[in-house]
């Protein structure tokens, strides 16, 4: 097993990133739905 002393672990930070973007999404997806019906009308 190889010890790199530059390797750097992201997938910490890149769930934490990915966890945001689906909470934003799912708390803004009644909006959405709700500006398409009223513009679909």
């Amino acid at each position: 097993m190889a010890n790199d002393p530059n390797f750097k672990d992201d997938s910490g930070l890149l769930s934490i990133v990915l966890g945001l973007v689906v909470l934003v999404s799912m708390s803004a997806l009644p909006a959405t739905i709700g500006w398409y019906q009223l513009i679909a009308g």
